[in-house]
C-alpha cells in the first residue's frame, strides 16, 4: 500500500512521462503543499516496493506497469 505522498509522486511521474529527477518532483510536491524534503524518502520507499527504479544520478522512472496501490 502506498502512502499519500508516494501516490502523489507516482502521479507526478506519470504527468512527466514516467521519468523525473528528485529535484523536479520535490518542486512539484512543494507546489502541491507538501514538504519538498519528502521526495527523497518517497523515492526510497517506492524503489523498495518496486514501483520506481533509479535511471541515473537523481533520476527515477516508473517500472513498467506500476500501479499506485
Amino acid at each position: 500500500m502506498l502512502s499519500e505522498v508516494e501516490r502523489t509522486v507516482v502521479e507526478i511521474l506519470r504527468e512527466r512521462g514516467g521519468r523525473a529527477t528528485v529535484r523536479e518532483v520535490a518542486a512539484e510536491l512543494h507546489r502541491r503543499g507538501y514538504s519538498p524534503r519528502m521526495a527523497s524518502n518517497a523515492f526510497y520507499y517506492l524503489a523498495i516496493k518496486g514501483v520506481v527504479r533509479r535511471a541515473g544520478k537523481g533520476l527515477y522512472e516508473l517500472v513498467g506497469g506500476a500501479e499506485a496501490k
